[in-house]
């Protein structure tokens, strides 16, 4: 089973390079930021957009991206929920997501239960809001009531995620937003789109993990890092509010500037990182947009030798 594969539709599979090779000691460096958006800030609605990052014992290194729902009034509790929850789940799941065949279904179905399951218990348990939250909501004072519960809708969210251990990536998203996959080529590093956003049937709408087929269309990738074609180096995930500055629709493209912040990823410290990927959201990319914006940065920190010319399908 060398190379990458889009398993969500049997009849749609794109292979990458032939026998895998061995990446298991190469190192990762990650980043991740977010920046509330213009219309937010117009508003004072908190960012909705959630990042977060995490090496496990194990080795396995995630990063994860969640965008809550504008129509939702608490999305961002459940975008944050999200992004810690769905980092542990894919590195648990790993073996099975990866090697699975004929019971991919099933494993899909299990993954968005287990997420909506923790996003209806946050819902069922409550939460302790702000003072500032309450006012702005019409919600109970905290010495009325300190959790206050809401509906699982109230916590909509989209979700990418990606994992990558010994040699190998598994990713996962359902909504809208684009997960970005480096390659190292003959010419040099090149951004491609992995999985592009889910729109629905119009532009502005997608779908959410708490959407109720959302088994049916959260997308699964997987593959090697490393074959006698090609190598992958790095991932970037973003929602939709850096896409017109990183991601062309039209031509379903990635902007030369993605690879340029997975090189500035691999070089420079993590704390230094975040904060320079903060400023970029801040001063370069939120302002053309009304979108929060966000972004996770996944890299290679010791790039192998390029040995191919990309991706084939």
């Amino acid at each position: 089973m060398g190379g990458l594969q889009v398993l969500t539709d049997p009849q749609q599979s794109c292979r990458v390079g032939l026998e895998p090779q061995d990446g298991s000691a190469a190192e990762w460096r990650t980043a991740g930021a977010a920046q509330q958006g213009r219309s937010h800030l117009e508003t004072s609605t908190p960012c909705q957009d959630h990042v977060a990052t995490r090496t496990f014992p194990d080795g396995t290194v995630t990063g994860a991206l969640s965008d809550g729902a504008g129509s939702s009034r608490f999305s961002h509790y459940g975008a944050q929920l999200l992004v810690a929850r769905a980092q542990a789940l894919l590195q648990a799941q790993f073996e099975p997501l990866f090697r699975a065949t004929n019971n991919l279904g099933s494993l899909r179905t299990r993954l968005v239960e287990d997420l909506r399951g923790e996003l209806r218990e946050l819902a069922s348990a409550g939460i302790n809001f702000s003072e500032e939250e309450r006012k702005k909501f019409g919600l109970p004072p905290r010495t009325e009531q300190a959790q206050v519960q809401c509906d699982l809708q109230d916590l909509a969210a989209t979700l990418l995620v990606v994992a990558i251990n010994g040699g190998r990536f598994v990713a996962l998203h359902i909504g809208d937003g684009v997960i970005g996959i480096e390659h190292l080529l003959k010419s040099g590093p090149r951004t491609k789109p992995l999985s592009v956003p889910d729109n629905g049937e119009f532009i502005n709408e997608t779908r959410f993990i708490t959407s109720q087929d959302a088994e049916e269309y959260i997308r699964v990738f997987r593959g090697h890092l490393d074959t006698r074609t090609r190598n992958i180096i790095g991932f970037v995930l973003m929602s939709d509010g850096p896409e017109v500055s990183l991601y062309k629709r039209t031509t379903n493209e990635m902007a030369q500037a993605c690879s340029k912040l997975l090189n500035a990823g691999r070089e420079l410290p993590e704390e230094v990182m975040n904060e320079q990927l903060a400023v970029t959201l801040k001063e370069v990319i939120a302002p053309r947009t009304h979108d929060d914006c966000s972004i996770v940065l996944i890299a290679r920190s010791a790039a192998p030798t390029p040995v191919g010319s990309g991706m084939t399908c």
